[in-house]
């Protein structure tokens, strides 16, 4: 007696095209770049991309959703995580993100955070959809670097905390320049605390 084979259902809708999702983000990080996080609804997203409201709509929950998408898509383009955790990695990704922290994209983190602060959608979207996305990654880097004893052992997301937030911090506030000088005088007065002590011969 043959055994009947199970029905698989088959989603419903189109399966998403990846032309199409390219186009929308595209779009999305061009407006934001270009008009700012208030005129980037939508209407203009579904405008510039030529893509229809209900296609995105069927993709994203809502604009936070897709603004999100696109940040978090830029971000890892722009400022990749080092493959190896060293002071000279680390050093040339932090002088990276001061870099462009000065452009559009730190305009826009800038607006997101603010954003977030009055809006609880997009605050989730941008703490499911770019920091806790992100902080894996880093999560993930400084564990790698811990177990091959490169960096002493501590909670990895207090270290990311140590690293990152002086670059956020100078990014809100404005209060000092984001320069090269800075993020070479405070990474290495993290690194000393931070790296693994170097065992004495005897």
């Amino acid at each position: 007696m043959s055994i009947p084979k199970p029905v698989t259902k088959r989603p419903r809708g189109r399966p998403r095209s990846k032309g199409a999702e390219d186009a929308v983000l595209d779009a999305t990080y061009r407006l934001m770049s270009e008009k700012g996080l208030k005129l980037t609804t939508i209407e203009s997203i579904a405008a510039e991309s030529k893509v229809s409201k209900a296609t995105i709509y069927r993709w994203w929950p809502n604009r936070a959703a897709v603004i999100m998408s696109a940040f978090l898509r830029a971000s890892r383009n722009l400022l990749p995580y080092p493959e190896g955790f060293t002071e000279e990695s680390m050093q040339n990704r932090l002088a990276s993100m001061g870099k462009e922290f000065l452009g559009p994209i730190g305009k826009m983190m800038a607006a997101l955070i603010a954003e977030g602060q009055s809006d609880p959608v997009f605050s989730e979207a941008f703490g499911a959809g770019y920091i806790n996305a992100r902080r894996e990654e880093g999560v993930n880097a400084i564990n790698d670097a811990i177990d091959s004893g490169r960096i002493r052992k501590a909670d990895p997301h207090t270290i990311l905390d140590v690293i990152y937030a002086p670059l956020y911090y100078r990014l809100l506030l404005g209060h000092q320049p984001l320069s090269d000088a800075f993020v070479q005088e405070y990474l290495d007065l993290v690194m000393h605390g931070m790296l693994a002590k170097p065992v004495l011969e005897k």
